[in-house]
């Protein structure tokens, strides 16, 4: 469970999109309120090597603690190709962090602890960030 209330966590994403703003090229967020203490937080962002992040979670505020009732980060390269994916679908009950997990490329999972936007957000920004040193010393 993460500490803080559900506007205080929109803020943070909010903040984190205006931080990674110069890689991003389109972003589509919807936020539903089903409730003063529950949000369905879901989008579309597309960045700037092609590769575009599809998410939503369903998150609960309980006496300023957030809980992901359900969550799911799908993240595919530029050919719309899986680089990875955060779920919490009961999917997988041999991982030990089950039900938490994360898919990679050739149908593997792997363990994963919950994860949230802006935690997905920042892996996004190494992985670009890494691809577009790494040409730039090519």
């Amino acid at each position: 469970m993460q500490e803080g209330s559900l506007k205080e966590y929109l803020i943070k994403v909010e903040e984190k999109l205006r931080e990674l703003e110069p890689l991003i090229t389109s972003s589509r967020l919807q936020k539903e309120w089903r409730s003063s203490n529950r949000l369905v937080l879901r989008g579309v962002i597309a960045f700037i090597d092609g590769s575009t992040l599809y998410f939503l979670e369903y998150i609960m505020e309980r006496k300023r603690k957030l809980k992901r009732i359900s969550y799911r980060f799908h993240y595919t390269g530029h050919e719309k190709e899986l680089i990875f994916r955060y779920d919490n679908a009961p999917h997988h009950p041999e991982v030990p962090t089950h039900p938490h997990h994360k898919h990679l490329p050739g149908n593997k999972v792997i363990s994963s602890r919950e994860k949230s936007l802006v935690e997905v957000l920042d892996e996004i920004k190494t992985i670009i960030t890494s691809s577009i040193n790494w040409l730039s010393w090519r």
